[in-house]
């Protein structure tokens, strides 16, 4: 190749790498640790991991969720994952009775709960800062995703300025000549080995650019299931979802669900989610749609029914998160991660060694930092930013408010607002909303006491008010009555159950 040409490559991919390198560390370092981010979160819940064989994994759904609401009556569940992974028991995700967020661990064999965990967690966070710096926007999403662009073009022009790379995969680099030598040789040694890792990020990478961008691939498109007056009919428990299993695999032969996904309002359906024999892991999976109230199966769509990018979907998330080979790919992934995350952080270091050839480690990091210009600043933001965001959302008083609906009513007719964690003898002070217009005043009795008067502050027809609540062990159920001028008046329950922590 013409070495004008390739020069002027090098200068592009040093002037890129000099604005980069230090988002590039950051993104790499935090990936190589989400691989494995909730076995290092949960090192010390010995409950929720196991060494049962999958043939030994006998709990079925409906198992799962007798055991989560046996445990905990008032929580919501809203997707049940079947051994999520070969070491963890089995995962739902859903909400506690007060409204926040949880996951329940099950026994894989009994389906009873062994652990509750709550959120956010270590991965969460971590999650959240590779994803968008723990700024919750969309655009932010798309520019950490568009910088799979320059990524490619880092990785394409770096072997190309590398003469004869593929003699370089074993040359270790030599500190006899400096430091500028030594940092350059182990760039190029990790640039080689991250190469296959850097090639699939990036264009996994902009796969997710487009999602952003909303091209997407058409999704799928689902019958309504017959009318009810809840999310999920009367007497809906265990029995009903493994008989809507049963009707999902005998309308589907060779179709083995691992998922489901339970309605959150009346015009949804049990989906099971999970792969069939015809079609292999890597090209998608199959969904079953069933009537929660006749039982009926409304939809089969398998990968074929997939249509334009939903059709790699699945392919581009195994392969960008290391899942597509279990704990094998796991393990080669955050390998091959912290390898690409000492190829941007050498990568700096060579520059800021060209900088100052002479001087001191120091010095020359100083001229690497003053030599981005305005750039450096922008990081500096971005570090504060993030600094921030962490500091917020791992601090206890910035709770994101849960709401509880009325067991007895509609969740429009009034609901409670919960403004911090529901805890153990942590009493707290709770938001009672009022929908319905025409309220003149309103009692709520807690955990059976006295009922007390609540002041009422109005916004139009609609009322709020706030009372103190101090939480038992077992139970946690106010019951509000809405009184109207014309002495009419409306009970209300509310129930929150147990506190888990």
């Amino acid at each position: 190749m013409n070495r004008k040409f390739r020069n002027q490559l090098f200068r592009v991919h040093t002037w890129i790498g000099l604005s980069l390198s230090a988002f590039f560390t950051f993104m790499f370092l935090t990936g190589t640790l989400l691989v494995a981010g909730f076995e290092i979160e949960s090192i010390g819940r010995p409950a929720i991991w196991t060494t049962l064989q999958e043939d030994e994994r006998t709990a079925s759904f409906g198992q799962i969720y007798d055991g989560i609401k046996s445990a905990h009556p008032e929580g919501k569940a809203f997707v049940i994952l079947k051994h999520p992974k070969s070491w963890l028991v089995d995962r739902t995700f859903g909400h506690t009775g007060w409204g926040e967020r949880v996951s329940y661990w099950t026994d894989p064999t009994t389906g009873t709960v062994v652990y509750e965990t709550g959120d956010p967690g270590f991965s969460t966070i971590l999650a959240g800062l590779h994803d968008t710096f723990l700024i919750d926007s969309r655009i932010v999403f798309i520019l950490i995703s568009a910088m799979s662009i320059p990524l490619l073009f880092q990785m394409v022009s770096g072997l190309i300025s590398y003469r004869r790379f593929w003699k370089g995969f074993f040359r270790w680099p030599s500190s006899a000549s400096g430091f500028r030598i030594w940092a350059g040789g182990a760039h190029r040694l990790t640039a080689l080995w991250a190469a296959p890792l850097i090639f699939l990020i990036a264009i996994t990478s902009f796969f997710f650019l487009l999602g952003g961008l909303g091209i997407e691939g058409e999704k799928l498109k689902f019958q309504p299931p017959a009318p009810r007056a809840s999310a999920l009919p009367d007497g809906f428990d265990g029995t009903v979802i493994n008989a809507a299993e049963a009707k999902a695999r005998a309308a589907l032969t060779g179709f083995h669900p691992v998922t489901l996904t339970l309605p959150g309002g009346k015009a949804g359906s049990l989906k099971f989610i999970g792969q069939h024999e015809d079609f292999s892991h890597f090209r998608g999976e199959t969904t079953v749609a069933v009537d929660p109230l006749t039982l009926e199966v409304l939809d089969i769509y398998t990968p074929d029914d997939f249509r334009g990018l939903a059709r790699v979907n699945l392919l581009m998330e195994l392969l960008h998160y290391g899942v597509w080979g279990g704990a094998f790919s796991m393990v080669l992934w955050i390998v091959l991660g912290f390898v690409a995350t000492a190829l941007a952080f050498t990568g700096s270091l060579v520059y800021a060694a060209r900088l100052a050839p002479t001087a001191s480690t120091d010095s020359s990091n100083l001229r690497f930092w003053r030599r981005m210009g305005p750039l450096r600043w922008v990081y500096l933001l971005v570090l504060l930013g993030a600094l921030f965001a962490v500091s917020w959302r791992l601090n206890p008083d910035n709770y994101i408010s849960s709401h509880v609906h009325p067991v007895d009513a509609e969740g429009t007719v009034a609901r409670l607002i919960l403004q911090e964690r529901l805890r153990s003898n942590t009493p707290i002070e709770i938001e009672l909303r009022i929908g319905v217009p025409g309220v003149s005043s309103a009692l709520v009795e807690v955990n059976g006491t006295a009922a007390q008067s609540v002041d009422l502050d109005r916004a139009g027809d609609k009322a709020v008010g706030h009372f103190r609540f101090e939480p038992l062990e077992t139970g946690n159920e106010v019951i509000a009555y809405l009184k109207k001028p014309d002495g009419t008046e409306q009970k209300i329950t509310f129930r929150m159950g147990s506190p888990i922590w």
